[in-house]
């Protein structure tokens, strides 16, 4: 029997992970792990986002030299296995956002704190004076610069564990796919790296009659994305850069870049955006008294781990489980092992929950973390003898 319950979640924020978090509740590459939850979730939703992205069967690793270094596997383990989708980030929103009532959205309201009433029951107060909201638990799913994380490690005087910027700076655009080589094997990423900076591309649309459900390739569509990384001392100011500049270095970066299709990407490159990267310092906690923190608000990780939006959905469906398994024990007053405490209120089932979430959640997101950072720094500047080395560790990483 389903049984339902009144409570009242506040989520603050509207990205990757809360879209998929709101359906739980009863560019962007989509790891496998990461489309699995949305299966799990919803098999028309998860046929969407599939559908509307291209599948990546492998990437392939090269060197700025215009040697392939390896080529590494895209897909799982599952049966079927399931693809890497390559798809825009814009794209993904839209299709999760379908799914999310009008009725759940508080649009234009900017949230100024998460605090306590007196009875020690959160609370989120706006900026522009909207009344106060009052909940049962606070979900902070709003990113980097987190207004909830301030509030949960927060320690009377300052917020312990801003974001950082970790000197990387990325930069990217879409391009039609035409400009990729003729000979394109389907489902190929191509991810280059070099003694100044790293530069990837793929397609990230399918033909329009290409139902592939992410478990197999597919013809290239209309359109392609490209991008690079380099690394700077000081954050740029993404609202205020001169975007001449930033192509010249572009261009001054790659040009003994050895890929056609790099050099006729630069050639044809358009900037108008930059993307620094911010990372989360690990955090002690990512919960307090109805507060809980998941996607990049918790653990915001640099783009090589290529599982920021794959480790948003997993947070989102791991705390819908456990939430809804400690509020059903709470209601039924049983648990399935006598020795395990039944939640006295909604509180305390929200608090346990939370707290199983961080202990279940915290050691796999660090593997990754640790991972993705190793893979960052073989994007920042390297003299020829650390050149040469990281081009060793890749091709081992393929043997």
């Amino acid at each position: 029997m389903v049984r339902k319950y009144m409570m009242k979640i506040v989520i603050v924020g509207g990205g990757i992970s809360i879209n998929a978090a709101a359906n739980l509740v009863p560019l962007s590459l989509k790891a496998p792990n990461g489309l699995s939850v949305l299966r799990d979730l919803n098999e028309e939703l998860f046929a969407r986002v599939t559908n509307s992205g291209y599948p990546v069967s492998h990437f392939n690793l090269a060197s700025a030299r215009g040697w392939s270094l390896a080529r590494l596997a895209a897909t799982n383990q599952s049966d079927p296995e399931l693809h890497t989708v390559l798809a825009g980030r814009q794209c993904l929103w839209e299709c999760l956002r379908e799914h999310v009532p009008d009725s759940a959205i508080a649009d234009h309201k900017v949230v100024a704190e998460v605090a306590y009433t007196n009875s020690q029951r959160p609370i989120v107060r706006f900026a522009e004076g909207s009344p106060d909201l009052e909940a049962d638990l606070v979900i902070g799913a709003d990113g980097v610069k987190s207004v909830v994380k301030r509030s949960v490690t927060w320690d009377g005087k300052q917020d312990k564990h801003p974001a950082v910027f970790d000197g990387l700076v990325g930069v990217g655009g879409f391009i039609p796919s035409s400009d990729l080589s003729q000979q394109e094997p389907r489902g190929r990423m191509t991810v280059t790296f070099g003694g100044h900076g790293f530069f990837g591309y793929g397609a990230c649309t399918t033909a329009s009659q290409s139902n592939h459900f992410a478990q197999c390739t597919a013809p290239m569509g209309k359109e392609a994305v490209w991008w690079s990384t380099y690394e700077t001392t000081d954050l740029p100011d993404t609202r205020n850069f001169d975007k001449e500049d930033i192509l010249r270095q572009l261009k001054t970066r790659h040009a003994k870049w050895r890929d056609p299709v790099i050099q006729k990407i630069v050639d044809e490159a358009v900037i108008d955006s930059i993307y620094p990267n911010w990372i989360i310092p690990e955090l002690p906690t990512w919960y307090k008294g109805g507060m809980v923190l998941i996607g990049d608000a918790a653990h915001a990780m640099q783009p090589s781990s290529g599982q920021g939006t794959s480790q948003g959905f997993e947070d989102a469906q791991i705390l819908s489980v456990l939430l809804a398994h400690y509020l059903e024990r709470h209601y039924s007053h049983s648990a399935p092992r006598a020795r395990l405490p039944i939640p006295a209120n909604v509180s305390e089932a929200v608090d346990q929950a939370c707290k199983k979430f961080f202990e279940f959640r915290r050691p796999r997101v660090k593997r990754i973390v640790d991972r993705a950072k190793h893979m960052g720094d073989t994007k920042r500047k390297k003299g020829v003898f650390e050149e040469w080395l990281s081009y060793l560790i890749l091709w081992i990483m393929g043997m």
